[in-house]
């Protein structure tokens, strides 16, 4: 018997499982061990968890409608655009899926610069779907062009609705959160448009280079569309859209998303917030959109 024992005794030591404390009973793998089989998993099916994932978010993707993408383009390198969401084609991802956002908090932030006094709103909060939480942030200032700029001046704080800056920094913690939780940021407006995801009627920006951004005064108005033309190069390298608006002002650009944001904003009858510098071609457009 006493042999049995010992036979039994050197079998339980050979084994690679050890009892999870506790009284349920369980076993479990060393960590070690868990470590390399998790290496190894991952190893063997590697591409079928990639092809999933793109999977999931190109299916994602597809919630947005094409006028809540702003591509964001180099005239000189279109290998360099990129695509991102705003937050109303996250919101519905976002919503679609269930995505909660919980433990917010939020500071004021006060100061003073060569343009005067100005301040800003930072948000955070847990963005979580599932078992996966990660922690995101936003922020908007009296100084962001959106808010705080007119005809190419920066406006009194008495001028500027400091509830929009906090709805808009809020916002910015909730797009990001739907964002970084599906891997959303930057995406390549050419394989978008491989997998279906429309982006003609997308905002647009185009980046100049740092001499011209320098140079440039940026302008912005609020306008009314009336038409909008173009001209076409001979050798077709080119095409020049011409906005029109109602005060009898004309915008260009060479960008026919930005063309076709201002059709859609011109059809609806709404106003639209342009900003724009002054070129060669006029008062070319740099980005334009809905405004109230």
């Amino acid at each position: 018997m006493q042999k049995d024992s010992e036979n039994v005794e050197a079998k339980t030591e050979g084994t690679e499982i050890e009892p999870v404390p506790g009284e349920s009973g369980l076993v479990s793998l060393p960590e070690d061990k868990k470590s390399v089989d998790d290496i190894l998993f991952l190893a063997d099916n590697i591409q079928r968890v990639i092809d999933a994932h793109n999977k999931i978010r190109m299916a994602l993707l597809r919630l947005a409608q094409p006028g809540d993408w702003i591509v964001f383009s180099d005239d000189k390198d279109k290998s360099k655009e990129k695509a991102e969401l705003g937050f109303a084609g996250a919101m519905r991802i976002g919503s679609t899926l269930g995505v909660n956002f919980t433990n917010w908090s939020s500071e004021k932030e006060n100061g003073t610069d060569d343009n005067g006094e100005w301040y800003r709103w930072n948000f955070e909060c847990d963005a979580s779907y599932k078992s996966r939480i990660v922690r995101v942030y936003g922020r908007a200032a009296s100084k962001d062009k959106f808010f705080g700029k007119a005809y190419g001046k920066f406006k009194p704080l008495h001028d500027i609705d400091e509830g929009n800056i906090k709805m808009a920094g809020r916002r910015g913690a909730m797009k990001e959160g739907i964002k970084v939780l599906f891997g959303l940021h930057r995406m390549n407006p050419t394989e978008l448009e491989k997998f279906g995801v429309k982006l003609d009627r997308a905002g647009g920006h185009m980046f100049k280079g740092e001499k011209e951004q320098a140079t440039a005064e940026v302008k912005n108005v609020i306008v009314q569309i009336k038409d909008i033309t173009r001209k076409v190069d001979p050798k077709g390298k080119w095409t020049l859209y011409i906005v029109k608006a109602m005060d009898g002002k004309d915008y260009t650009t060479f960008d026919k998303k930005i063309a076709d944001k201002a059709k859609e904003i011109g059809i609806e009858t709404k106003k639209a917030k342009i900003e724009y510098t002054a070129g060669k071609h006029g008062s070319t457009i740099q980005t334009i959109a809905e405004t109230e």
